[in-house]
């Protein structure tokens, strides 16, 4: 168990080690994924293990085999506290909190999305340029909006302040969140964000794959308009009054702006390292490995758990 979780700790460092901007943008995206679902992975077994193994401990034994009669009897005579429960109570903790986390997350993801639907069918002024939909508003705003089928919403703004070639690279940038199914990875990103919150790290895993995607949708723009630099004038644009981006709301600004300007504006800086790129490569492999491995061996943790549990004699009795 210690070696299993060693490696799953491992597993979600390592990507630490590559340079983001060397990588090939689906490459990252599947690297810190993986590392989400890692993450969330380990917040489960941590979970498994306070409220199986937990209990069977010497430690936890001697805080929780006590009575309050023994100590303070009028607790337990109009309360009913017992240290027994108590800590029966406190190993179901992890479980729950866990549990919450994931629910809370479902629905705020279910719940965006269908903001979303509701304020592009309440605000759409008709449609727009390259099958999007027109919405008001003075800001320069093109966005991919929704997860399940997904629309390309521009507003007026936008059509006022972007020139000809900087609307059809913003365009594509959005059609390229569509179309590579973005919509769906930041789904399941944010699930495992959800339950892995509670470790440290797991926002900066979640904004480096949000960079990764936004990277994407760039290059998928710019292999069709061959215009790098109407792309990133756009992206100027849209950075100084960009709504904030969401699970179901991808803006042209998106995440890592800075750093997609540079790469755009030097194509040669853009192109993937091959021996990093391998590496990628490799360790994503070894992270759903990971993964898999730890669902695997889930079951035989918690049979080995049950049994330690019911060999441990939780009903000792307290002499008064």
């Amino acid at each position: 168990m210690f070696f299993l979780g060693a490696l799953l700790i491992a597993g979600t460092a390592a990507p630490y080690l590559l340079p983001r901007s060397s990588l090939a943008p689906m490459t990252g995206a599947a690297l810190w994924l993986s590392v989400l679902a890692l993450r969330a992975v380990l917040v489960g077994l941590a979970a498994l293990i306070a409220i199986l193994y937990l209990p069977a401990t010497s430690i936890f034994q001697l805080m929780t085999h006590w009575c309050f009669h023994a100590v303070l009897p009028f607790l337990t005579t109009h309360l009913g506290f017992s240290g027994h429960g108590i800590g029966d109570a406190a190993t179901l903790v992890p479980g729950l909190v866990l549990g919450i986390s994931a629910i809370s997350a479902i629905f705020a993801i279910w719940r965006t999305a269908r903001a979303m639907r509701r304020w592009v069918k309440r605000s759409s002024l008709g449609p727009g340029p390259g099958e999007s939909v027109i919405v008001g508003g003075h800001e320069v705003v093109v966005a991919a909006a929704g997860i399940r089928g997904a629309q390309i919403v521009i507003s007026t703004g936008a059509l006022t302040r972007l020139d000809e070639e900087e609307l059809a690279a913003s365009l594509a940038h959005e059609r390229g969140h569509i179309a590579r199914c973005h919509p769906y990875l930041v789904l399941a990103a944010n699930l495992a964000f959800g339950i892995a919150r509670c470790l440290p790290g797991s926002r900066d895993a979640l904004r480096r794959f949000q960079f990764c995607l936004e990277r994407d949708a760039d290059e998928y723009a710019v292999d069709r308009t061959r215009n790098p630099i109407a792309l990133a004038s756009a992206i100027c644009k849209a950075a100084a009054d960009s709504p904030t981006p969401g699970p179901a709301f991808a803006t042209l600004a998106g995440s890592g702006a800075p750093a997609r300007l540079r790469l755009l504006l030097d194509r040669s800086a853009a192109r993937p390292n091959p021996w990093a790129e391998a590496a990628a490569r490799g360790l994503v492999v070894a992270l759903v490995g990971a993964v898999l491995l730890a669902a695997a061996v889930t079951p035989t943790l918690a049979r080995a758990g049950v049994t330690s549990m019911q060999a441990t004699d939780t009903t000792h009795s307290c002499e008064d």
